[in-house]
């Protein structure tokens, strides 16, 4: 792949096209530099900086080499358009027509810098400049003699029906015609200006910015007399060409930013990611040098034939394709070709293949070790997803349980119990009457056993009322004074029943090891998240040990990918805050 910058083979047909230009503007304006030298120097030195950056742009392998060979070109009009002061043959015509055509060239030129193409607004102002530029002055000639234009009476005019009045008519509906286009080009500069991408600013504002400077110059010094007499039209030359000059200097400018900028982006990939590689810290170096923060990576998992993004997620991946709604993918390989990371780029990015090929090159090393933290991160999320399915079942089987054992067992019970409960009332002997109310007493113990193994499982009142009053219940069965505040709404009931177990044994923890103390539960939810608090002003001193309660809880949370806050100083009480992931349900 080639350099953006041509490389010194290059070089000398940068020199050729500014010097060839130059030569042709010495030879096309002969008869007025014999007069004016300082002229000539300004003149023929800004002609030939002007075609210099159009072959540096003309020379490169991206989209800019379309505005290089259109700028080329316009040079070329721009050394014809001296051809007027000749006053002989047809000179004069053809100077008229290569004014024209460099104005709409190389203005074409700078509203396709960089991309290498027009956009509708920047093609109709090409059509309303050829119309205003070109066959606007067409007809002048062809309503006007020579004599008229300062020009000898004997060179050749395409006059078709001479009026002196129409033709001064002509002149000003012209110049008002030519300063509303130079304000439209301003304008399409200026919103040219605020599309432009982090990549492109810094080479392309000086450009627009020195055009900018050279229409409105020349705009300002555009006079009637141009077109009436020859030396006027002269010296207008000699000021657009001295401004003009602002534009190699602009291009050439940020050609220079361009080289150093993709010099210096690889080594920053390097300084960025050689204290550590993370999987964030690799992406950001990546987006840093490329001035691109919308950058995006999916590493590839071999033992999965799939791609995971920084968190381990599975994405579907689209490899290589071109550039949709502004994106670019680019896929990056080991030196055995095996797929390594797929970057997404901002498409202007493709205007600088070079320094992105050396940017990724210099960040491979990076990138591969990235790619081994994003595989086990990826293994790490397959074994948490595993843990969250099985928690699901888990809640599932436990409702299944705690349903039949209210639909089964403690119906039977209730319904025997009604049964001792007539029998002892029906004038039993004594010694019977004492075996069937001990038996009713079993019984009712029994389904009072039952009942806490059922809730224990899933309480009802959770299902059907909520964690807010499935809490409450709680509190009030352990004798705690609780104040409670909720704002969420109800969630899955894998989420709601794993905040509740964790919350229970927060306030089971309080019951036992603080009873006097005062409880405050926060149930809330921000961001897809549900956050469950239980605070108490106990003597605080909790741990999280392996095996115990608080530990299970961790485990339970983690399983979907949740988190566990434990704070408890001593004599500061005791801080337990659960975090899950959720969807409304």
């Amino acid at each position: 792949m080639r350099a953006v910058l041509p490389v010194p083979g290059h070089t000398g047909r940068v020199g050729l096209a500014g010097f060839g230009v130059g030569l042709l503007t010495v030879v096309c304006g002969a008869p007025y530099w014999a007069h004016h030298l300082p002229a000539a120097v300004l003149s023929v030195v800004a002609a030939a900086a002007l075609a210099a950056a159009a072959g540096l742009l003309a020379g490169s392998e991206d989209a800019r080499r379309r505005s290089g060979q259109l700028l080329l070109l316009g040079s070329v009009f721009s050394a014809l358009a001296w051809a007027s002061i000749w006053d002989t043959g047809l000179w004069p015509v053809i100077a008229i027509f290569s004014e024209g055509a460099f104005f709409v060239v190389s203005g074409a030129a700078v509203l396709a810098y960089p991309i290498g193409r027009l956009e509708r607004a920047g093609r109709y102002w090409v059509y309303a400049a050829i119309e205003v530029l070109i066959v606007q002055e067409f007809l002048v000639e062809f309503v006007s003699h020579p004599e008229w234009n300062g020009q000898s009476a004997d060179v050749v005019w395409p006059t078709v029906a001479p009026n002196q009045w129409l033709f001064d008519r002509l002149i000003d509906v012209n110049i008002a015609l030519q300063v509303g286009l130079a304000a439209w080009y301003l304008v399409l500069l200026v919103r040219r200006a605020q599309q432009l991408s982090p990549t492109e600013r810094p080479g392309t504002m000086p450009v627009l910015l020195a055009t900018a400077v050279t229409v409105a110059a020349a705009t300002v010094t555009l006079r009637t007399d141009a077109w009436t007499d020859l030396d006027a039209l002269m010296s207008f030359y000699v000021v657009q060409n001295t401004v003009s000059v602002a534009v190699p200097l602009a291009v050439l400018s940020g050609a220079l930013r361009e080289r150093w900028r993709e010099v210096e982006a690889p080594n920053r990939v390097v300084r960025m990611t050689s204290a550590t590689t993370s999987v964030a810290t690799v992406r950001n170096a990546l987006a840093t040098a490329l001035r691109d923060p919308t950058l995006r990576l999916l590493f590839w998992v071999p033992t999965e034939q799939a791609y995971v993004d920084r968190n381990g997620f599975p994405v579907r991946g689209p490899g290589d394709r071109p550039a949709v709604d502004g994106r670019w993918w680019l896929t990056v390989r080991t030196d055995e070709h095996a797929p390594l990371a797929l970057v997404e780029l901002d498409g202007s990015l493709r205007l600088r293949p070079v320094m992105v090929d050396a940017v990724l090159r210099a960040g491979s090393q990076a990138l591969l070790t990235a790619q081994l933290q994003a595989v086990a991160t990826a293994h790490l999320e397959q074994v948490l997803a595993a843990q969250a399915r099985v928690e699901e079942r888990e809640t599932a089987e436990r409702q299944r349980l705690e349903s039949d054992l209210r639909d089964g067992a403690q119906r039977q019970l209730e319904a025997l119990a009604e049964r001792l409960g007539l029998l002892a009332g029906n004038g039993l002997p004594d010694s019977a009457r004492s075996v069937v109310a001990s038996c009713h007493a079993e019984v009712l113990a029994t389904i009072s056993d039952l009942e806490g193994l059922a809730r224990g499982l899933h309480p009802t009142v959770l299902r059907s009322g909520g964690l807010a009053a499935a809490l409450e219940e709680v509190a009030g069965r352990l004798g705690l004074a609780v104040q409670l505040v909720v704002d969420a709404g109800r969630k899955p009931p894998t989420v709601e029943a794993t905040a509740y177990f964790a919350l229970c044994e927060g306030l089971t923890n309080v019951a036992k090891y603080a009873p006097d103390a005062r409880v405050r539960i926060e149930i809330t939810e921000t961001d897809g998240w549900l956050h469950g608090t239980v605070a108490d002003d106990g003597p605080g001193g909790a741990r999280m040990v392996p095996g115990g309660g608080l530990a299970g809880i961790d485990d339970r949370i983690r399983a979907l990918h949740g988190r566990t806050e434990v704070e408890s100083d001593t004599g500061a009480g005791t801080r337990l805050r659960v975090s899950l992931p959720c969807r409304t349900g």
